[in-house]
């Protein structure tokens, strides 16, 4: 019997039984992993969320009565502690990026080895504002340049200084440009990114991988 220190619990959402079975065999020889329940669909996923507030709901996009693109809000609003690591077939840009943007912390294709999934999975749970993808190379490059042309040069410029922390006037002096200049690309920024601070920039920054953890460890300009 497994012991319940630091156990992962993980709730499978998918309407195809033998499916479930198989990712549930997996989870289950893990040391550290349990499935707390299954669900055929998004509706049954968020009553059995609520019920057992799992530390990874792991969520097909199709599915019969209610689909991810519906569950992801519902099932994070009945256990909001809960991350959301979509496993599905579907290896498309324009998917990956709503279903990111909606709430998801993770997305995996089923074409994925074992160890890539359970370490998704240790990822979601362990690491905060890290997204996990797993997805072709044409679909990383695809969701990779879309993400980098939203924001000019200059705005990923002062968005990585922002997330070091540095002031307006520090980013101002760095970038040997001035201080009302920052701000306007500050509020360009907010504007692209959807949000309304410096922390929630930087955060989303990170999420869509505009910037990386290596990123903000390297030294500024000066």
């Amino acid at each position: 019997m497994k012991g319940n220190d630091d156990l992962i619990k993980v709730l499978l959402v998918d309407d195809h039984a033998l499916f479930r079975e198989g990712v549930a065999e997996i989870f289950d020889a893990e040391e550290n992993m349990q499935v707390v329940g299954e669900a055929e669909n998004g509706l049954e996923a968020i009553t059995l969320a609520a019920k057992e507030t799992p530390d990874v709901v792991i969520l097909d996009v199709e599915m019969p009565v209610m689909g991810a693109e519906m569950a992801i809000d519902q099932i994070l609003h009945a256990s909001p502690s809960s991350k959301v690591l979509v496993l599905t077939m579907y290896d498309e840009p324009r998917l990956v990026r709503k279903l990111l943007a909606l709430g998801a912390h993770g997305y995996i294709v089923k074409n994925a080895t074992r160890e890539e999934l359970v370490a998704a999975v240790h990822t979601v749970y362990r690491v905060e504002n890290r997204v996990v993808l797993s997805v072709s190379r044409n679909t990383a490059d695809r969701l990779e340049g879309a993400e980098k042309s939203l924001l000019s040069r200059r705005e990923l410029e002062v968005l990585l200084l922002t997330a070091r922390a540095m002031s307006n006037s520090q980013i101002a002096s760095d970038l040997h440009i001035s201080e009302g200049t920052v701000k306007r690309h500050l509020t360009n920024i907010y504007a692209k990114l959807g949000v309304s601070s410096r922390a929630d920039a930087a955060n989303k920054a990170l999420m869509r991988g505009l910037i990386t953890f290596r990123d903000l460890s390297e030294p500024s300009n000066k």
